[in-house]
């Protein structure tokens, strides 16, 4: 889905992007992953889209628990 002004980020690009991202995981800390300013912005765009998808309210049955932080809540 393209926004106003921004073309569709191919779906090649974003895996390489997200390929280069997640092999990092094994390396030492602190490793750095290089991205242009262009690769950072389509990324941006591409991950708006995908939220602006998702539904802003989940319907969930009674009886339910909520715990956690307010940075990471858990749904048991």
């Amino acid at each position: 889905m393209a926004t106003q002004g921004q073309a569709a980020m191919d779906s090649a690009v974003l895996d390489d992007i997200i390929r280069r991202l997640t092999e990092v995981r094994s390396a030492r800390p602190g490793k750095q992953v290089q991205l242009s300013e262009a690769e950072i912005k389509q990324l941006c765009v591409a991950s708006r889209d995908i939220f602006l998808k998702q539904p802003n309210l989940l319907e969930l049955e009674a009886p339910i628990k909520i715990c956690g932080t307010l940075n990471l809540p858990k749904i048991f």
